[in-house]
């Protein structure tokens, strides 16, 4: 059967993953590309469920968000793999899901229950939306703001030290929209967003690091 909107999306992924690995490694053209993918792959709604009825909703939700993680991070280091000729994007993503990331993160999960995973997605929506449950935003922010390694403070947008990714975060947990951050630092949106995103990748593991310490 044929869906136009599916089809349509399928372009506009490949479109982004060929223009990624036409840039070179590391560079800004290739790290907007991929942010792009990611949360075009996101929003699809098209990331397949595997073994969903084999585990309790909750279990599930941390194995889920934690092979989904690391499938993101996967997509951003080895785009080019990707290999067009082979199949959709979605195609592929959904092939490393099942096969790869979902069975790594069920022996994960299972090994150490009691982790609180945070991934980069969620990680965000956490930033983004002050309205979800009080405690876990107070520890984000709390995590962030102390900051003991100054690690987020000393990560900036080049000669912008003032941009710096506690000073991003800290305007998402406040509400603030990618406009009002972008005219407050006179520096584009996709300049600012794409930096911040990349910071989230960096230390999303140094972050679940820090609240599970403060959770416990």
């Amino acid at each position: 059967m044929h869906h136009p909107e599916q089809d349509k999306l399928d372009s506009h992924l490949l479109q982004l993953a060929i223009s990624a690995q036409q840039y070179p490694p590391r560079s800004l053209e290739r790290r907007l590309a991929l942010t792009k993918l990611i949360n075009g792959i996101v929003r699809s709604c098209r990331l397949c469920h595997p073994q969903k009825s084999q585990f309790s909703a909750a279990v599930y939700e941390n194995i889920y968000d934690e092979a989904r993680q690391e499938l993101l991070l996967y997509i951003c280091e080895k785009i080019d793999k990707y290999d067009a000729e082979r199949g959709s994007v979605m195609a592929w993503v959904n092939v490393l899901l099942e096969r790869r990331f979902f069975k790594n993160a069920i022996k994960k999960v299972q090994s150490s229950p009691n982790i609180q995973i945070i991934t980069i997605t969620d990680l965000d929506n956490f930033i983004a939306s002050p309205e979800e449950p009080k405690n876990l935003t107070d520890i984000l922010k709390e995590c962030i703001e102390s900051d003991p390694e100054n690690l987020f403070k000393n990560e900036y947008i080049e000669k912008f030290p003032q941009v710096n990714f506690q000073a991003l975060a800290t305007r998402r947990l406040l509400g603030k929209s990618w406009k009002d951050i972008s005219t407050e630092f006179k520096i584009k949106i996709p300049t600012v967003s794409s930096f911040y995103y990349r910071c989230i990748n960096k230390f999303s593991s140094k972050l679940k690091e820090y609240c599970v310490s403060d959770v416990n």
